[in-house]
């Protein structure tokens, strides 16, 4: 008798066996595959992470650049900020000292200054305004001398005209007031003696 492979049925131990086989199989080929997914991400995200250090890696060398760069520019430009403000600093305690001399020497004059040259200047407004009004005064009394010279003359015309001349009466001269700011002066022509008023 001759048995084919078709007509032989396992038996029970090995179709359970050979289930279990297929099933730890079927486990096996599942696990592989997300095994095989894991490392494709793995090696995705190994090779980001890669080219993500590369980039910082090249970032940090420009900013270590610029870093250096700067630090050099921050090293020139305080010493020449530091050498244009000390400069800067001597001309102005140069001009401080100067002004400090010119003030002590002001100081000094003015202590040296009397209270009388101060009051003399605080009484200079009042003085300034008798002044005018005392050359105001001179030429009203100008105008009236000649006036009454004009009178006396007039009158003096009928004795001269009966022969009783009397001598002339005695002319008054008028100093320029521009000239003699503070005093009157007026002189008669016949006498020597000098009037202030």
């Amino acid at each position: 008798m001759s048995t084919t492979v078709s007509s032989i049925s396992p038996s029970p131990e090995v179709q359970n066996t050979l289930e279990q086989t297929q099933l730890v199989n079927e486990e096996l080929q599942r696990r592989k595959a997300d095994a095989e997914k894991d490392r494709d991400l793995f090696r995705d995200l190994y090779s980001k992470a890669s080219a993500h250090a590369s980039a910082v890696t090249n970032e940090n060398n420009e900013l270590q650049e610029r870093v250096t760069l700067l630090e050099g520019q921050i090293r020139d430009g305080i010493g020449m900020l530091r050498g244009t403000y000390e400069e800067r600093v001597q001309r102005l305690e140069t001009e401080v000292g100067k002004w400090k001399g010119l003030c002590e020497l002001l100081t000094a004059r003015d202590r040296r200054t009397n209270d009388e040259v101060r009051r003399r200047a605080a009484l200079e407004p009042e003085l300034r305004e008798e002044n005018k009004r005392m050359r105001e005064e001179l030429e009203k009394l100008s105008r009236d001398y000649l006036q009454m010279e004009d009178v006396l003359e007039q009158l003096a015309q009928p004795l001269k005209a009966s022969g009783n001349i009397s001598p002339s009466p005695p002319r008054l001269e008028t100093v320029n007031v521009a000239t003699i700011a503070s005093m009157q002066v007026v002189r008669q022509s016949s006498q020597a003696d000098s009037l202030y008023l």
